[in-house]
Protein backbone atom coordinates (compact mmCIF):
# COMPACT_ATOMS: atom_id res chain seq x y z
CA UNK A 1 0.00 0.00 0.00
CA UNK A 2 1.87 2.85 -1.11
CA UNK A 3 0.55 6.38 1.12
CA UNK A 4 0.92 9.43 -0.88
CA UNK A 5 1.26 8.40 -4.12
CA UNK A 6 2.16 10.84 -7.26
CA UNK A 7 -0.41 11.46 -9.54
CA UNK A 8 2.13 9.98 -12.04
CA UNK A 9 2.01 6.71 -10.49
CA UNK A 10 -1.59 6.86 -10.40
CA UNK A 11 -1.26 7.26 -14.30
CA UNK A 12 1.28 4.46 -14.71
CA UNK A 13 -0.93 2.21 -12.95
CA UNK A 14 -4.01 2.73 -15.06
CA UNK A 15 -1.83 2.82 -18.23
CA UNK A 16 -1.43 -1.15 -17.25
CA UNK A 17 -5.02 -1.82 -16.65
CA UNK A 18 -7.61 -3.12 -18.80
CA UNK A 19 -10.89 -3.38 -17.84
CA UNK A 20 -11.60 -0.34 -14.90
CA UNK A 21 -14.37 -0.04 -12.11
CA UNK A 22 -14.53 3.79 -11.25
CA UNK A 23 -17.00 3.75 -8.26
CA UNK A 24 -18.11 7.18 -6.36
CA UNK A 25 -19.52 7.68 -2.90
CA UNK A 26 -23.36 7.54 -2.07
CA UNK A 27 -25.51 10.11 -2.13
CA UNK A 28 -23.54 11.63 -5.16
CA UNK A 29 -23.24 15.56 -5.17
CA UNK A 30 -21.93 16.64 -8.71
CA UNK A 31 -18.30 16.58 -8.23
CA UNK A 32 -18.82 13.00 -7.24
CA UNK A 33 -20.33 12.30 -10.71
CA UNK A 34 -18.43 14.47 -12.43
CA UNK A 35 -14.94 12.39 -11.44
CA UNK A 36 -16.59 9.19 -12.00
CA UNK A 37 -18.26 10.26 -15.26
CA UNK A 38 -14.75 12.01 -16.58
CA UNK A 39 -12.61 9.45 -15.16
CA UNK A 40 -14.39 6.61 -17.27
CA UNK A 41 -14.62 8.75 -20.72
CA UNK A 42 -10.82 9.39 -20.54
CA UNK A 43 -10.20 5.66 -19.90
CA UNK A 44 -12.73 4.95 -23.08
CA UNK A 45 -10.94 7.38 -24.87
CA UNK A 46 -7.98 5.07 -24.71
CA UNK A 47 -9.46 1.77 -25.50
CA UNK A 48 -9.72 0.21 -22.19
CA UNK A 49 -12.62 -1.35 -20.78
CA UNK A 50 -14.59 1.19 -18.22
CA UNK A 51 -17.50 1.75 -16.70
CA UNK A 52 -18.57 3.82 -13.33
CA UNK A 53 -20.78 3.08 -10.23
CA UNK A 54 -22.40 4.73 -7.43
CA UNK A 55 -24.77 3.02 -5.39
CA UNK A 56 -27.88 5.51 -4.93
CA UNK A 57 -27.14 5.71 -9.06
CA UNK A 58 -27.05 9.24 -10.55
CA UNK A 59 -29.97 11.59 -9.43
CA UNK A 60 -32.72 12.36 -12.52
CA UNK A 61 -31.55 15.79 -12.78
CA UNK A 62 -27.89 15.25 -13.54
CA UNK A 63 -28.76 12.58 -15.81
CA UNK A 64 -29.15 14.37 -19.06
CA UNK A 65 -25.80 16.02 -18.24
CA UNK A 66 -24.44 12.30 -19.19
CA UNK A 67 -24.22 9.74 -21.92
CA UNK A 68 -26.11 6.13 -21.35
CA UNK A 69 -24.09 3.57 -19.76
CA UNK A 70 -21.76 5.46 -18.33
CA UNK A 71 -22.25 5.15 -14.59
CA UNK A 72 -24.54 2.12 -13.63
CA UNK A 73 -25.77 0.58 -10.09
CA UNK A 74 -23.82 -2.66 -8.23
CA UNK A 75 -26.47 -4.70 -9.20
CA UNK A 76 -25.73 -3.95 -13.21
CA UNK A 77 -22.05 -3.85 -12.61
CA UNK A 78 -22.27 -7.30 -10.50
CA UNK A 79 -20.92 -10.44 -12.50
CA UNK A 80 -18.53 -8.23 -14.67
CA UNK A 81 -15.13 -8.62 -14.11
CA UNK A 82 -12.40 -6.10 -13.74
CA UNK A 83 -8.17 -5.97 -12.89
CA UNK A 84 -8.59 -2.14 -11.60
CA UNK A 85 -10.97 -0.99 -8.59
CA UNK A 86 -10.48 2.93 -8.56
CA UNK A 87 -12.72 4.61 -6.16
CA UNK A 88 -13.19 8.53 -6.54
CA UNK A 89 -14.52 11.75 -3.98
CA UNK A 90 -14.39 9.19 -1.15
CA UNK A 91 -12.53 9.15 1.69
CA UNK A 92 -13.67 6.16 3.02
CA UNK A 93 -14.86 2.32 2.32
CA UNK A 94 -17.91 3.02 4.18
CA UNK A 95 -18.84 6.21 1.81
CA UNK A 96 -19.33 3.33 -1.10
CA UNK A 97 -22.58 1.79 0.24
CA UNK A 98 -23.36 -0.71 -1.31
CA UNK A 99 -20.92 -0.71 -4.16
CA UNK A 100 -17.92 -1.68 -1.75
CA UNK A 101 -19.19 -5.33 -1.67
CA UNK A 102 -18.04 -5.38 -5.72
CA UNK A 103 -14.57 -5.23 -4.01
CA UNK A 104 -14.45 -8.51 -2.70
CA UNK A 105 -12.78 -7.62 0.97
CA UNK A 106 -9.62 -6.53 -1.30
CA UNK A 107 -8.59 -2.36 -1.14
CA UNK A 108 -9.25 -0.67 -4.45
CA UNK A 109 -6.18 -0.47 -6.71
CA UNK A 110 -6.34 3.64 -6.50
CA UNK A 111 -7.67 6.08 -4.50
CA UNK A 112 -8.28 9.43 -6.11
CA UNK A 113 -9.56 12.12 -3.47
CA UNK A 114 -9.37 15.82 -2.14
CA UNK A 115 -10.82 14.84 1.35
CA UNK A 116 -7.92 15.95 3.62
CA UNK A 117 -9.48 13.36 5.62
CA UNK A 118 -9.25 10.28 3.26
CA UNK A 119 -8.09 7.35 5.58
CA UNK A 120 -5.97 6.29 2.91
CA UNK A 121 -7.61 2.65 2.27
CA UNK A 122 -6.48 2.03 -1.44
CA UNK A 123 -3.29 0.53 -2.89
CA UNK A 124 -2.30 3.71 -4.14
CA UNK A 125 -3.37 6.91 -2.40
CA UNK A 126 -3.65 10.36 -3.92
CA UNK A 127 -5.10 12.86 -2.19
CA UNK A 128 -4.97 16.63 -2.80
CA UNK A 129 -6.98 18.70 -0.18
CA UNK A 130 -5.69 21.94 -2.05
CA UNK A 131 -7.99 20.62 -4.54
CA UNK A 132 -10.82 22.02 -4.41
CA UNK A 133 -13.03 19.49 -6.43
CA UNK A 134 -11.81 15.29 -6.99
CA UNK A 135 -13.25 16.43 -10.81
CA UNK A 136 -9.68 18.99 -10.95
CA UNK A 137 -7.48 16.28 -9.84
CA UNK A 138 -9.27 14.19 -12.69
CA UNK A 139 -8.91 17.29 -14.98
CA UNK A 140 -4.63 16.84 -14.37
CA UNK A 141 -5.04 13.34 -15.58
CA UNK A 142 -7.26 14.38 -18.85
CA UNK A 143 -4.81 16.97 -19.76
CA UNK A 144 -1.82 14.35 -19.61
CA UNK A 145 -3.09 11.44 -21.42
CA UNK A 146 -6.41 12.37 -23.49
CA UNK A 147 -7.99 15.57 -25.70
CA UNK A 148 -10.70 16.77 -23.77
CA UNK A 149 -13.88 17.32 -25.86
CA UNK A 150 -17.31 18.51 -24.96
CA UNK A 151 -18.37 15.68 -23.17
CA UNK A 152 -15.32 15.35 -21.03
CA UNK A 153 -15.42 19.02 -20.38
CA UNK A 154 -18.93 18.75 -19.40
CA UNK A 155 -18.78 16.22 -16.47
CA UNK A 156 -15.54 17.88 -15.42
CA UNK A 157 -16.95 21.11 -14.81
CA UNK A 158 -19.92 19.82 -13.41
CA UNK A 159 -17.68 19.02 -10.45
CA UNK A 160 -15.86 21.64 -10.23
CA UNK A 161 -19.27 23.91 -10.09
CA UNK A 162 -20.46 22.09 -7.72
CA UNK A 163 -17.64 21.40 -5.04
CA UNK A 164 -16.96 25.25 -5.20
CA UNK A 165 -20.78 26.28 -5.07
CA UNK A 166 -20.75 27.64 -8.33
CA UNK A 167 -17.47 29.63 -7.34
CA UNK A 168 -18.85 31.10 -4.09
CA UNK A 169 -17.18 29.13 -1.25
CA UNK A 170 -13.64 30.06 -0.49
CA UNK A 171 -11.51 27.09 -2.33
CA UNK A 172 -12.58 29.09 -5.73
CA UNK A 173 -9.23 30.56 -6.31
CA UNK A 174 -7.95 31.70 -9.52
CA UNK A 175 -6.72 28.25 -10.32
CA UNK A 176 -10.32 27.23 -10.33
CA UNK A 177 -11.69 29.74 -12.59
CA UNK A 178 -8.59 29.01 -14.84
CA UNK A 179 -9.38 25.17 -15.26
CA UNK A 180 -13.55 26.25 -16.00
CA UNK A 181 -12.51 29.07 -18.28
CA UNK A 182 -10.78 26.07 -20.28
CA UNK A 183 -13.21 23.69 -19.66
CA UNK A 184 -15.44 25.87 -21.15
CA UNK A 185 -13.75 26.63 -24.02
CA UNK A 186 -13.69 23.00 -24.83
CA UNK A 187 -17.60 22.95 -25.02
CA UNK A 188 -19.15 22.57 -21.23
CA UNK A 189 -21.64 24.92 -20.77
CA UNK A 190 -21.70 26.48 -17.45
CA UNK A 191 -25.84 27.66 -17.84
CA UNK A 192 -26.87 23.65 -18.47
CA UNK A 193 -25.04 22.83 -15.67
CA UNK A 194 -26.35 25.66 -13.07
CA UNK A 195 -30.18 24.90 -14.37
CA UNK A 196 -29.55 21.11 -13.82
CA UNK A 197 -28.16 21.68 -9.92
CA UNK A 198 -30.32 24.63 -9.26
CA UNK A 199 -33.61 24.77 -11.48
CA UNK A 200 -35.19 21.11 -11.35
CA UNK A 201 -36.94 21.39 -8.43
CA UNK A 202 -40.16 19.17 -8.24
CA UNK A 203 -43.43 20.28 -6.60
CA UNK A 204 -43.09 17.53 -3.77
CA UNK A 205 -39.56 18.66 -3.36
CA UNK A 206 -40.52 22.17 -2.84
CA UNK A 207 -43.07 20.94 -0.70
CA UNK A 208 -40.09 19.04 1.69
CA UNK A 209 -38.33 22.18 1.41
CA UNK A 210 -40.79 23.79 3.51
CA UNK A 211 -41.06 21.37 5.86
CA UNK A 212 -37.67 21.61 6.58
CA UNK A 213 -37.59 25.30 6.56
CA UNK A 214 -40.27 24.91 9.43
CA UNK A 215 -37.95 23.45 11.74
CA UNK A 216 -35.06 25.62 11.36
CA UNK A 217 -33.47 26.37 14.51
CA UNK A 218 -31.05 28.67 16.18
CA UNK A 219 -28.40 28.21 18.77
CA UNK A 220 -25.02 29.42 20.35
CA UNK A 221 -26.49 32.92 20.44
CA UNK A 222 -27.82 32.84 16.63
CA UNK A 223 -24.21 31.43 15.12
CA UNK A 224 -25.40 27.62 14.96
CA UNK A 225 -28.85 26.63 12.76
CA UNK A 226 -30.23 23.37 12.42
CA UNK A 227 -32.99 21.42 10.36
CA UNK A 228 -33.96 18.54 9.85
CA UNK A 229 -35.83 16.11 7.17
CA UNK A 230 -37.41 12.79 8.77
CA UNK A 231 -38.32 9.70 7.64
CA UNK A 232 -42.19 10.51 7.92
CA UNK A 233 -41.85 14.10 6.46
CA UNK A 234 -40.27 12.02 3.05
CA UNK A 235 -42.79 9.74 2.83
CA UNK A 236 -45.22 12.17 3.40
CA UNK A 237 -44.38 13.94 0.68
CA UNK A 238 -43.24 11.52 -1.48
CA UNK A 239 -39.78 12.26 -1.92
CA UNK A 240 -36.62 10.42 -1.61
CA UNK A 241 -33.71 11.90 0.45
CA UNK A 242 -31.77 13.00 -2.64
CA UNK A 243 -34.30 15.85 -2.79
CA UNK A 244 -33.13 16.96 0.17
CA UNK A 245 -29.62 17.57 -1.31
CA UNK A 246 -28.61 21.52 -0.77
CA UNK A 247 -31.26 22.06 2.00
CA UNK A 248 -28.56 22.77 3.98
CA UNK A 249 -27.31 26.15 1.64
CA UNK A 250 -30.49 27.19 2.91
CA UNK A 251 -29.50 27.00 6.49
CA UNK A 252 -26.39 28.00 6.27
CA UNK A 253 -27.96 31.58 4.60
CA UNK A 254 -28.99 33.17 7.47
CA UNK A 255 -27.81 36.24 8.65
CA UNK A 256 -25.04 35.71 11.41
CA UNK A 257 -24.97 32.37 10.92
CA UNK A 258 -21.54 30.15 11.13
CA UNK A 259 -22.31 26.90 11.10
CA UNK A 260 -25.29 25.32 9.44
CA UNK A 261 -26.44 21.70 10.13
CA UNK A 262 -29.00 19.72 8.36
CA UNK A 263 -30.09 16.33 9.45
CA UNK A 264 -32.02 13.81 7.07
CA UNK A 265 -33.59 10.95 8.27
CA UNK A 266 -33.51 7.54 5.76
CA UNK A 267 -33.79 4.78 6.18
CA UNK A 268 -35.50 4.88 9.86
CA UNK A 269 -32.55 4.36 12.50
CA UNK A 270 -29.72 6.26 10.13
CA UNK A 271 -29.62 10.05 9.82
CA UNK A 272 -27.31 12.23 7.54
CA UNK A 273 -25.38 14.99 9.05
CA UNK A 274 -24.35 17.64 6.74
CA UNK A 275 -22.45 20.58 7.96
CA UNK A 276 -21.56 23.97 6.62
CA UNK A 277 -19.63 27.12 8.01
CA UNK A 278 -19.08 30.21 6.28
CA UNK A 279 -15.48 31.41 7.79
CA UNK A 280 -14.14 30.05 10.84
CA UNK A 281 -15.54 26.61 12.07
CA UNK A 282 -13.80 23.46 10.59
CA UNK A 283 -16.59 21.32 10.35
CA UNK A 284 -14.30 18.45 9.13
CA UNK A 285 -13.10 17.79 12.50
CA UNK A 286 -16.74 17.46 14.23
CA UNK A 287 -17.73 15.59 11.36
CA UNK A 288 -14.34 13.53 11.58
CA UNK A 289 -15.34 13.12 15.94
CA UNK A 290 -18.30 11.62 14.81
CA UNK A 291 -16.76 8.67 12.28
CA UNK A 292 -17.10 10.98 9.12
CA UNK A 293 -15.10 13.56 7.00
CA UNK A 294 -14.91 16.08 4.62
CA UNK A 295 -13.57 19.84 3.98
CA UNK A 296 -13.13 22.84 6.51
CA UNK A 297 -16.37 24.62 4.96
CA UNK A 298 -18.35 21.36 4.39
CA UNK A 299 -18.44 17.65 5.59
CA UNK A 300 -20.58 15.47 6.63
CA UNK A 301 -21.44 11.99 8.84
CA UNK A 302 -23.76 9.48 9.04
CA UNK A 303 -25.09 8.06 12.82
CA UNK A 304 -26.87 4.84 13.64
CA UNK A 305 -29.36 6.50 15.87
CA UNK A 306 -33.02 5.87 17.08
CA UNK A 307 -34.38 9.26 15.15
CA UNK A 308 -33.36 12.80 14.20
CA UNK A 309 -33.82 13.87 17.59
CA UNK A 310 -30.94 11.49 18.86
CA UNK A 311 -29.32 12.82 16.17
CA UNK A 312 -29.93 16.59 17.26
CA UNK A 313 -28.28 16.01 20.73
CA UNK A 314 -25.72 14.36 20.12
CA UNK A 315 -24.70 17.01 17.14
CA UNK A 316 -25.60 20.31 18.09
CA UNK A 317 -23.47 20.31 21.44
CA UNK A 318 -20.25 19.75 19.51
CA UNK A 319 -21.15 22.35 17.02
CA UNK A 320 -22.52 25.14 19.47
CA UNK A 321 -18.80 24.85 21.19
CA UNK A 322 -16.65 25.06 18.09
CA UNK A 323 -18.59 28.27 17.13
CA UNK A 324 -18.00 30.08 20.62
Amino acid sequence: MIEGATLQQVMDRLDVARRVLVIGHVSPDGDAIGSVAGLVLILRKQGKKAVGCIADGVPWFYRPLLADGLIRTPDEVKGATFDTVVTVDSSDLARLGDAQALLDGKPPDIVLDHHRTNRGFGRLNYCDPSSAATALIVYEIAQALVPVDEQLAQVLLLGVATDTGFFRYGNGDHRVLEVAADLVKSGASLPRIASAALENKTLHGLKLLARMLDTVTLAAAGKLAYGWVSAAMLAETGCTEQEAEGFVGEVRALHGVEVALLFVESPPGEVQVSFRSKSYVDVSEIALALGGGGHPRAAGCLLKVRGVREAIDTVVPLAARAVR
